[in-house]
């Protein structure tokens, strides 16, 4: 009996006391077919592994691109409160230019220092000088002006102060720019402030 039981003993088992199951002479018969089972698991493992790499890689990527750009917005309009404050200083002295009459605004240089007329157009050149020196300022950190005068009136670029009918012009259009609009970095920092015709 002990002899009919060994012989009945699998030679998957080998010796470690397996006896022979309809299954396993199944599987005893057709050891390529389980070994390409495995085989093509294991690439399909391989494949899904090297997929999830693949995406790993793709999702760091993305944030590192995200988190460039992000740095670069954030140090492009990181001056928008100083820039605007800087664009209130620059309509005080538009204004301080504009009061000074044409007449006074280029003196003759032979005039004694102590004319007033000299002193005035000495005082306008330096306001001047002032006012170009803050707006190349600006535009050197991506800061423009842009006066809108003749152009359609656009709401998200002008701030309609007034409208008025005016014959010859068209409708909708920007008639006066009262306070010049600037930009940063393609954003509007401010509008510009203007009359449009009715």
């Amino acid at each position: 009996a002990e002899e009919s039981a060994e012989s009945k003993e699998s030679a998957v088992g080998k010796g470690l006391g397996i006896k022979e199951t309809p299954d396993a002479k199944g599987a005893a018969a057709a050891p390529a077919e389980h070994e390409a089972k495995l085989k093509e698991k294991d690439a399909k493992i391989k494949e899904l592994q090297q997929d999830q790499v693949l995406y790993a890689k793709a999702d760091l990527q993305n944030i590192q691109r995200r988190s460039s750009e992000e740095k670069t917005q954030a140090s492009d309009f990181a001056i928008t409160k100083f820039a605007r404050d800087l664009t209130a200083s620059l309509d005080v002295l538009q204004l301080a230019l504009k009061s000074v009459p044409e007449a006074l605004r280029q003196a003759p240089k032979e005039l004694p220092s102590e004319d007033p007329r000299r002193a005035v157009a000495e005082l306008y050149d330096g306001v001047e000088l002032t006012s170009k020196s803050i707006r190349d300022m600006l535009a050197r950190h991506g800061v423009t002006t842009y006066d809108p005068t003749g152009e359609k009136f656009d709401p998200v670029l002008h701030e309609a102060l007034y409208q008025a009918p005016v014959p010859g012009k068209e409708p909708g259009s920007v008639l006066e720019c009262s306070k010049l609009g600037f930009m940063i970095k393609g954003r509007v920092l401010r509008a510009a402030q203007v009359g449009v015709v009715q």
